[in-house]
């Protein structure tokens, strides 16, 4: 019988993950010669020369803004509609961020936006491939080569997405990706740096070698945790616990899934103790070389159900569905649509089975964390007050993706009446 409750997402992490992650954090081996394995074979699947594993994203662009001589004085110009922790790590390594617009639709760093905020102080540029859609590269490289701007490739959303058949995190100087439990691959917590340039990489392998290990319970956590979702969002389970709770919450003002992932926004006066006491262990890099096995897959599915709810969302009265600059490869890590009544619509589909969520996305152009910074981006603006985020998962099925699109619909028509 089909229950048609549908979670907002489903973790990558499977019964393979949590027995690798058992072995290993009962044997305890070596790190060394697991993390250089998997680094090894994730730089072959990005096509860079050197890829190395970081304690998370926000890290390893700090330490790429130092390997690449940008400090005080210098600015770096950050798409408006972004995670707060870039720019908040930005202003910790003294680089002031400039805050650039977005495509209304595309949700990506707008080229010509790019290149209106520079000035003779920028030193580099941060395309963010955000929701797993790749930005216009070669409008944005033609504008960083001209201006002589070093290119940090944000990649948190987006592990195996294409820009004309070329794997993100190789078309830029530098990129980084994030492996948390909710990303598309995990590696229970963790990050990694790739780049074709061997200073760059020797001085960030020279910063996470000489760091302390991470301790092992949070990778226990991590792995219960994701043991525990993989479960809890099964179609057999998530209609009668999770989804339960969540319309609960909902009924409470709350959103536990939010409030589990979340974190509070915050500026970094110092590089916090913990980044430099986390060197990924080789229970993550374990972890991590199984996901890189089911990588396409897992891929592959998202992008079969992004493509069905790009045509079958298209025409729905009242929402707005994404778009993707030309060449642009994504893989739907996530499927943002616009309504002007989001609060609305998330409610009225939750009614009818469908989990959404707002996202952790923020318009930090016009945030509190950065008043010095502020800078008009009506796009950024726009986006957060409006988007939703439709499920597209690899777990769902065609009785699933048929469900959504017509609570979708009606959801809609009922809002427009």
């Amino acid at each position: 019988m089909y229950l048609g409750r549908i979670p907002r997402f489903s973790p990558s992490f499977s019964p393979a993950e949590a027995l690798i992650s058992a072995r290993f954090l009962a044997l305890q081996p070596e790190d060394e010669p697991e993390v250089r394995r998997f680094e090894k074979e994730f730089a072959a699947y990005i096509g860079a020369r050197h890829a190395i594993m970081t304690p998370s994203a926000r890290y390893a662009f700090y330490l790429l803004l130092q390997a690449m001589g940008i400090g005080p004085g210098d600015e770096v110009v950050i798409p408006g509609l972004t995670y707060f922790a870039i720019p908040s790590m930005a202003v910790t390594a003294g680089v002031r961020p400039v805050f650039a617009d977005i495509g209304l639709t595309t949700h990506v760093l707008d080229p010509a936006a790019f290149e209106a905020a520079i000035t003779p102080k920028t030193k580099a540029v941060v395309p963010t491939h955000l929701y797993g859609t790749p930005c216009d590269m070669d409008a944005i490289l033609a504008v960083a080569r001209k201006h002589g701007v070093k290119v940090i490739e944000d990649c948190a959303q987006s592990t195996g997405a294409r820009y004309k058949h070329v794997r993100v995190g190789n078309l830029g100087d530098a990129a980084y990706y994030t492996f948390g439990l909710t990303k598309n691959i995990t590696t229970l917590s963790g990050a990694m740096i790739t780049t074709n340039d061997d200073q760059v990489a020797a001085f960030v392998r020279k910063e996470i070698d000489t760091s302390t290990p991470a301790g092992l319970k949070k990778s226990a956590k991590e792995a219960v945790t994701g043991l525990a979702m993989m479960v809890a969002t099964n179609p057999l389970v998530y209609p009668f616990t999770l989804h339960q709770a969540i319309r609960i919450g909902n009924l409470l003002g709350k959103d536990p899934i939010h409030d589990r992932f979340g974190e509070e926004e915050v500026l970094y006066k110092e590089v916090p103790k913990s980044f430099r006491t986390s060197r990924p262990r080789a229970v993550q890099a374990a972890v991590g070389m199984k996901q890189i096995e089911r990588i396409e897959a897992l891929n592959g599915a998202r992008v079969k159900n992004g493509r069905y709810l790009d045509e079958h969302l298209a025409n729905v009265p009242g929402l707005t569905v994404p778009t993707y600059a030309p060449g642009a490869e994504p893989i739907y890590m996530s499927f943002v649509v616009h309504h002007d009544k989001r609060d609305a619509l998330m409610k009225a589909l939750l009614r009818r089975g469908v989990d959404t969520t707002t996202g952790y996305m923020n318009d930090c152009s016009d945030h509190p964390l950065f008043p010095e910074f502020r800078r008009p981006c009506p796009n950024a603006a726009r986006v957060k007050q409006e988007q939703v985020h439709i499920p597209v998962h690899p777990n769902l099925d065609q009785k699933d993706l048929s469900h959504m699109v017509e609570a979708v619909r009606s959801a809609c028509l009922e809002l427009g009446r």
